[in-house]
Parts: structure tokens; C-alpha cells; sequence
């Protein structure tokens, strides 16, 4: 609908160009009495209700120095009193300082008195023919007059006298652009011959005219900007080529403040035209033969270029005298570019100097960065789909824009600045609530197509929707266990806790702050545990190595009488186990068939007697409370399932033996569950009666269960309580089950391509999922905001946290 309008604005606007005929002997019109110096004009068809759309619009409030807004403000107490019903006009002029208006009616369009106005005394003098009525008010004086019917009313005496004297605006353009025959429209008309857009002398265009829609959450305009050949304008650097589509949103991500998009056809005509824009006998490097778009955009203060190839490899050949392999980034390879070389600097001012130090591929992108930590982000986002094509923002506002163009911009971030403030008489800005605004240009024979959009977010945050890397950890050697979250007792947020293959356990920040380290015994076996074993509220953390028993308190500190050193080898991650959740912790260790229960003073719990199976313990010893009853679990290598009572006794007599997988044994309903390895689902109930079920499912099965949410893993087919979820084809980690904030999600793992999926327990993938990361994962709330936190291993040495917004 909205390209439909954009697309009849243009024809109706084109036929007053062309078609009309302004021979001295027609009957006046509005048109001939615009005050010469006019630089702005809008046909207003319903005036009051232009007034209040202009001053209540969110966008134009946040607009600094808007000219029409601060005129209808400053003049509100006379505007109020005029009324008219048909179209009039409203012209500005900024003059030493001074913002000049007139506005021009037909006299048949007044509903008020013209020659009494409420709060103003008057006086008349005569200009030749007319008379002009001098309008006193305590702050601000008026003048107005009629002549050949029509009603002129205008804060500058001086141009009122010019107009009666004949002295108006002449320009062809200007005037035609205005008799644009549609009465619904608002048409902003403005000379930009006299409007710097850059640094040079060159100027955009020479003139603009373009329907604008304020609308309650923003606005939008379609038009046409206009140069004459005779003089040079910045518009003209896309004369002959043709609209390229624009991939720009793939490439640009969600975190830059800005971003243009160039799109170019013809190597040999875009070269001739700098050199005429620029003076300058310049030549463009060979490499933009087979480029059709040239994309910018702005991050951390730095700038990035991303060249959009249509044949990535012979593009790459014209860059490889100028790079060197320098290394990958998360299978990325990069290069260091040859800064001897400046390919982009015929594009200033359009372009911004950029002095670049990486080169990367990514699909048909060529990108040349700043800085490795700009590249590293670069690639995180692709990565990861954070780019602007993926937020909802765009996605509104793309609606109402063609696909392809010569020159787009893009703000983010509630920037406003370059074009759209531009061309709405303003100056750079930030605009609360506004995640984005697009204008673009669309070359078409002698002038361009002219689009723009600026929408509100409708209250939600501008980074909704997205799932950003908040912090990235580099360790001093490759990562060993997979990071877990750690309450902070001071701020009820999380930190990290994560060992490296030298022994060493870190504590880092929710910032990326690494707290401290301190180097173990040994690898640390399966999870880290969190207690509170003086039960003050202040969290430890508990864990086993092969030798040892740990309790460390959150400044990495040994809490006495931990750590609890054993000469035999510990086979089994630790079991903590509180039965009554009264922080009376028993901490069971496993050594091969043999099993040790410690209080919290790392004393022998003697009332559990059961110290030896009649085999190796193949799985850690499990807490399992069913009803109101508690039952310990330890699985034996040679079948048996030992079911036990707190204290160590026989509670449940199993007759049946078992090929115990990898699969920990759980609770469903009120009964155990054991998933073997030749895949069958046995159920043992509370009185030892055992029940086997055949599973038709292939080796790499898993099944796990968390309160009431049951997930199952068949190669790629994913059941959340039997609701079927069909992954990608790939290899997948074990699915993990959280509860953060009263939310339950299912997280899993692709390990080839390094994709973490995160679903609700509806089966729904979360927004912009999956993401980059590496093995098992943990989620949480780091930050105590509401907002859900992951925390998964990189590449080699890193660690990465994102947050999902």
C-alpha cells in the first residue's frame, strides 16, 4: 500500500512538472505570492489538524530546531484563532536568525474573521493597490493583507511588501512540486541549493518535494529530490547506475549506531562522476568491477565497510596482493590489510575515512574492519543472526520501502542524524523511543525517488527481540568444564565459574571480569555444586577433583575444614545431597565400588551404612524424593540397582540387573526410571516391580526430566513433553532442562556447526536463536533484570555470555 501511495505521489507530482501551464493570463493562485526567499513550504489541507499532528508528533518533538513544529509553538496563540477549510499554504524562511513565515489562503477558504483577531490591536497602511493591517500583540506583531483574493497573513512586514509588490519565488521546480492536485496530502516543498550537506561545496539536490505522513507513532514520507544537470550535486553520483537490492541488513549488526548502503552498476560511470563531483582525477581500484553494493556502518566510534560481491573469489583476488593471513576467529579467517592501499577514500564524504586493519569473509561480504575486537563483534553478530535484517524494528519498517535503492541510510540505537534531520530542517539528534530510521534515494532518469521512515517502538525496548553477546572472556588456557553460573549473594545476580585445562578454577563477573583464580589438584569432576553450608546466605562452591573434596567460598578461599584430601582415586563427579532443604548438606564421594557420606564439618555421617557395592559405582549416587519419601540410588557396573533409604538401607528390592547407559536415573511420576544401553525404558515402582519397554529409537537417545517437563533426544527429533520438535540434521550435545524466573526452557547443543538452540517448554525456539557456542551451556538471570542469561564456551580459550532481551 505505502509503495502504491509513493508510486502515485510521484505520478501526480511529475504531471504538475510537465503538464502545467503558468502563463501570466490565468487567475492568480496561491503559488504566486511565496515570498521570494522561501526555503521550505507546506500545502496544509486541513490546518488544525496539521497544528496539533506537528506539535504532538514523537518524533518531531525530539526533532532540535524543526522548523514548522517551533513556528506553530512560538505563534500558537494566533494560530489557534485562524481557521480554514480547503488547502492554504505555509511558508518558511530562516534569515539572520529569524524564521519568517507567511501563510497563504484563498480568500474563499477563510471560516474566521479576517479583520479581527483576539488579543491584538490593529492599524492599516496601503502598499499601492492593498492595504496591509499591522496586528500588535503583547509579544508578537502580524501583518496581513488580501489581494486578488487571496488572504496572506505573515510575521515579516518586509516580505509581505514584496509580495504586493510582485517581488515572489520564481523557481520553476519549486512551484511546480506544489501544485501537486491530491487534497488529503501533507507536500513538504524546500529548496536545498543553500543547505550544506557535508563538508564540501557540493550539495545534496537542488530541490525536494515529498508527501509527509505523521503519524501517531512517527512518520513517513515518499517524494523526489530533484538537481539540475548544469550544476553539480551529490545525486548525481548515482546518474546511470542502476538500483542494486539491498542486502545491507544482513551485514549491518543490530549493536551499530548508524549505517549507509551505496549501490553501484557501472565501475566506468561512477568513476567519471566523482571526478566531476570531486575535481579530483581520481581512480577507483579494480576490486568494485565485481561490487554492487558498498555498505558502511559505525560501531564502538569505529567504522567497518562491507563490499557486497557478486563474485567473491576474483574479488578476493584483486585484494590479495594487499593481505596476509593472519589467523581465524571462531573458523573465520582473517587478514591483515596493506594500509598503503585506500580504496575508499574517493568516497568521501559520503563515506567516512576508515582506516582499516582486518579483513574477513562472510558469505557474498567482503569486510574490512578497524580493529580485531570490531572484527571479533562483526563476526559474533553474523554469526549469531544479530544483524539489523533480524530485529523487529526492521522488519516493521521495511514494509514500506522498495528493496532496492542507490543510497539508504540507517540510525540506530535512537540516533537521528544525517539525511532524514536534514532534509526536515533539523540537526543531528537522539531520538528516545525511535530504535530506527531509514531514508533512502532511488536514481530514476533525472531525479530520485525519495522514502523514509521513522517508527516508534510502541513501548518495547529498542533492543527487543535480539540476543546479544554482553561479554566475552578470553582464559589463559583452553576451557576444560563447561562455564556454570555461580549465585553472587551480594547482588542475588550470577557470576561464572569455569576451569581450564591447566587446573586453573576462575570466578569472572556477569561484565566479564575475571575475579580470581586459583589453580586445583586436578580436573574438577562433572558439575559444580552451590551451597550454603553455614547456612548465612552466602554461597559456596562444591566439587570434587580425583584426590580431593572442595568447598570454596566466592573469593576462591578454602572453607575450613575443606578441602578433604583422599589418597585412593574418586571415580564419581560429587553428590550433595539436602534431603529436607535445611542446608544440612551430605556430601557423598565415590571411589570405584565404595561409597563415603561427610557432613558439613567433613566429619563421617556414621548412620549411613551403606559403604560398598558389590561392584563399581558406574553413576554418581542420586537424591530422589518421591512423595514424602526419600530414596538414594546407586547404580553398580555389574547390573545391580541398589535403592536405598537415608540412612543406607535397603528401601526397595530390584530382582532384575541392568546395562546402565550414561543416562542418569530419574524420577517420573512415582516411579524410577532406567534407560539401558540397548535402549530400553525400564520403570521400577516404589514396591520393586519392574516394567521394560522396548524403545524404537536409534544410539544416540537421551531422556531427562525436571519437575514436569520431560524431554527426549532421538538423533534430530526432540519431544518436550511429547510435543515433537525436528532439528537440523546434525550431532547433538544431551538436552538440558532450566528453570529461570519461573520459566522453563530446554537448551541443546549442535556440535558440528556450534549452534546452542534455546526452547520454551512449548517447543517454541526463543527469538533469534540459535546461537554460536560450544558443549553443554547454562542459563540464568546474571544480571537480576528479568532478562534470561546464557553462559557457553567459545572457541580454544573463550568464554561467552549473552543475554536474551
Amino acid at each position: 500500500m505505502q509503495l502504491f501511495r509513493n508510486f502515485f505521489f510521484v505520478l501526480i507530482l511529475f504531471s504538475s512538472l510537465w503538464g502545467c501551464d503558468t502563463s501570466s493570463n490565468q487567475t492568480k493562485t496561491v503559488l504566486d505570492f511565496i515570498p521570494e526567499g522561501t526555503q521550505k513550504a507546506l500545502k496544509i489541507s486541513q490546518w488544525e489538524t496539521t497544528q496539533t499532528d506537528f506539535l504532538e508528533n514523537p518524533f518531531l518533538a525530539q526533532l532540535p530546531n524543526e522548523p514548522f513544529s517551533e513556528i506553530m509553538a512560538t505563534h500558537k496563540a494566533l494560530f489557534r484563532q485562524l481557521q480554514f477549510e480547503g488547502e492554504i499554504l505555509f511558508t518558511l524562511e530562516e534569515k539572520d536568525s529569524s524564521s519568517l513565515f507567511t501563510l497563504i489562503a484563498p480568500q474563499k477558504n477563510l471560516s474566521f474573521a479576517s479583520d479581527s483577531l483576539q488579543g491584538f490591536t490593529s492599524e492599516k497602511k496601503t502598499i499601492g493597490e492593498a492595504a496591509i493591517i499591522t496586528w500588535n500583540g503583547s509579544q508578537q506583531t502580524y501583518y496581513s493583507s488580501t489581494k486578488d483574493s487571496i488572504y496572506l497573513l505573515s510575521n515579516s512586514e518586509k516580505n509581505l511588501q514584496n509580495i504586493l509588490l510582485g517581488v515572489t519565488k520564481k523557481d520553476p521546480l519549486f512551484l511546480k512540486a506544489l501544485k501537486v492536485k491530491n487534497t488529503e496530502a501533507l507536500v513538504y516543498a524546500e529548496d536545498l541549493r543553500d543547505i550544506a550537506w557535508d563538508s564540501t561545496a557540493v550539495n545534496l539536490a537542488a530541490n525536494a518535494a515529498f508527501e509527509l505522513q505523521l503519524l501517531p507513532d512517527g512518520l513517513m514520507g515518499n517524494g523526489v529530490i530533484l538537481a539540475n544537470d548544469s550544476v553539480p550535486h551529490w545525486m548525481h553520483l548515482f546518474k546511470n547506475q542502476v538500483p542494486q537490492k539491498i542486502d545491507a541488513p544482513k551485514v549491518i549488526p543490530a549493536q551499530a549506531s548508524s549505517a549507509i548502503s551505496l549501490g553501484i552498476s557501472n565501475l566506468e560511470i561512477l568513476q567519471k562522476s566523482l571526478r566531476t563531483l570531486k575535481k579530483d582525477s581520481l581512480d577507483l581500484h579494480p576490486i568494485f568491477e565485481t561490487i554492487s553494493e558498498i555498505i558502511q556502518f559505525k560501531m564502538n566510534e569505529n567504522n567497518t565497510i562491507a563490499l557486497k560481491s557478486l563474485d567473491i573469489e576474483l574479488s578476493m583476488e584483486n585484494l590479495a596482493k594487499y593481505l596476509s593471513e593472519s589467523g581465524d576467529y571462531r573458523g573465520v579467517t582473517q587478514y591483515a590489510f596493506d594500509g598503503e592501499i585506500s580504496l575508499f577514500d574517493p568516497f568521501y564524504p559520503i563515506l567516512s575515512p576508515t582506516n582499516t586493519i582486518v579483513v574477513f569473509t562472510w558469505d557474498h561480504f567482503i569486510i574490512f574492519s578497524e580493529s580485531q575486537e570490531d572484527a571479533e563483534k562483526i563476526v559474533t553478530a553474523l554469526e549469531n543472526e544479530t544483524v539489523l535484517a533480524a530485529t523487529t524494528f526492521y522488519e516493521n519498517a521495511v514494509t514500506a520501502l522498495p528493496q532496492s535503492g542507490s543510497l539508504t541510510q540507517y540510525n540506530l540505537q535512537e540516533k537521528s542524524d544525517g539525511l532524514l534531520p536534514f532534509l526536515l530542517g533539523s540537526r543531528d539528534t537522539t531520538a528516545k523511543g525511535f530504535p530506527l530510521t531509514i531514508t533512502q534515494l532511488i536514481y530514476d532518469r533525472d531525479f530520485a525517488h525519495l522514502n523514509f521512515v521513522a517508527k516508534e517502538a510502541s513501548g518495547q525496548k529498542v533492543s527487543a527481540g535480539l540476543v546479544n553477546q554482553i561479554a566475552s572472556v578470553t582464559l589463559d588456557h583452553e576451557l576444560l568444564t563447561p562455564p556454570q553460573f555461580f549465585t553472587n549473594h551480594y547482588t542475588y545476580g550470577k557470576d561464572i565459574v569455569v576451569q581450564d585445562i591447566s587446573n586453573q578454577l576462575y570466578l569472572i563477573s556477569a561484565n566479564g571480569k575475571v575475579l580470581w583464580k586459583k589453580t586445583l589438584d586436578g580436573p574438577i569432576l562433572g558439575k559444580i555444586n552451590e551451597v550454603d553450608i553455614l547456612r548465612n546466605g552466602k554461597k559456596q562452591l562444591a566439587f570434587a577433583t580425583t584426590h580431593s573434596l572442595y568447598i570454596l567460598d566466592r573469593n576462591g578461599d578454602a572453607v575450613a575444614p575443606f578441602p578433604k584430601k583422599f589418597k585412593d582415586k574418586i571415580t564419581q563427579p560429587l553428590s550433595v545431597f539436602d534431603y529436607d532443604n535445611n542446608r544440612k548438606y551430605r556430601f557423598v564421594i565415590t571411589q570405584g565400588e565404595k561409597v563415603y557420606m561427610y557432613d558439613r564439618q567433613a566429619k563421617s555421617v556414621d548412620g549411613f551404612t551403606f559403604k560398598k557395592a558389590g561392584s563399581k559405582i558406574v553413576l554418581p549416587p542420586q537424591h530422589i524424593r518421591i512423595g514424602n519419601k526419600d530414596y538414594i540410588v546407586i547404580a553398580e557396573e555389574k547390573g545391580t540397582l541398589n535403592i536405598l533409604s537415608r540412612t543406607g538401607k535397603s528401601r526397595v528390592t530390584v530382582n532384575k540387573t541392568f546395562s546402565f547407559s550414561e543416562i542418569p536415573i530419574e524420577k517420573e511420576g512415582f516411579e524410577f526410571v532406567v534407560i539401558t544401553k540397548d535402549n530400553s525404558k525400564v520403570t521400577i515402582s516404589q514396591n520393586g516391580k519392574v516394567s521394560t519397554q522396548k524403545l524404537n529409537v536409534s544410539n544416540n537417545y537421551w531422556f531427562t526430566i525436571l519437575g514436569t517437563t520431560k524431554v527426549t533426544l532421538d538423533d534430530n527429533l526432540m519431544r518436550i513433553n511429547g510435543k515433537l520438535t525436528e532439528l537440523p540434521i546434525g550431532i547433538y550435545s544431551p538436552p538440558q532442562i532450566f528453570s529461570v524466573n519461573r520459566n522453563t526452557y530446554v537448551a541443546i547443543t549442535e556440535t558440528e556447526e556450534n549452534k546452542v538452540y534455546v526452547f520454551d517448554k512449548s517447543g517454541k525456539l526463543l527469538s533469534n536463536f540459535p546461537v554460536y557456542g560450544m558443549g553443554l551451556i547454562d542459563l540464568g538471570d546474571a544480571n537480576k533484570n528479568k532478562k534470561l542469561n546464557m553462559v557457553v564456551a567459545g572457541q580454544n580459550k573463550e568464554l561467552i555470555l549473552y543475554q536474551s532481551n
